[in-house]
């Protein structure tokens, strides 16, 4: 494996008998902006759920900051900063974008931390802050 923040090596995974994935490997590097393509079953999302641990690998190894996380659950996986975020722009329509973007951040305890969380989602996305209390279902493709 080499130094990347996320490594993947070659990595087996799919459901119960059917193998998606034929030992993947994958290096990304903190900071990297990495898009994965390919055709409708080609495995890009057997990919993203058995990073996340949503489907166990059958082989292969998964690496974060070092760490191995390929045998450890989903919550887990979350609780070391990594979370899937489906397609299709899911928000909670009756809540606001502030309330949105806290449920973001329901397993963090600490108010500073969220705060600062937020304050980087504001800088990267200023409209949001503008909006902050605008009901996320009235925003464009937030239905």
């Amino acid at each position: 494996m080499g130094d990347g923040m996320l490594e993947v090596a070659d990595l087996v995974s799919g459901y119960g008998p059917v193998r998606v994935l034929h030992g993947l490997s994958i290096s990304v590097d903190q900071g990297a902006t990495v898009a994965v393509l390919g055709p409708n079953g080609a495995g890009k999302s057997t990919l993203l759920k058995t990073i996340i641990g949503l489907i166990p690998s059958q082989t292969g190894e998964i690496k974060f900051e070092g760490r191995p996380i390929e045998k450890l659950p989903p919550e887990a996986v979350l609780e070391q900063g990594i979370a899937l975020v489906p397609e299709g722009r899911r928000v909670f329509a009756r809540l606001t974008v502030l309330e949105n973007l806290r449920m973001g951040a329901y397993r963090e305890r600490e108010a500073t931390v969220i705060q600062q969380r937020l304050d980087y989602v504001y800088h990267l996305f200023p409209r949001l802050d503008e909006r902050n209390r605008q009901l996320a279902g009235t925003l464009s493709g937030g239905g």
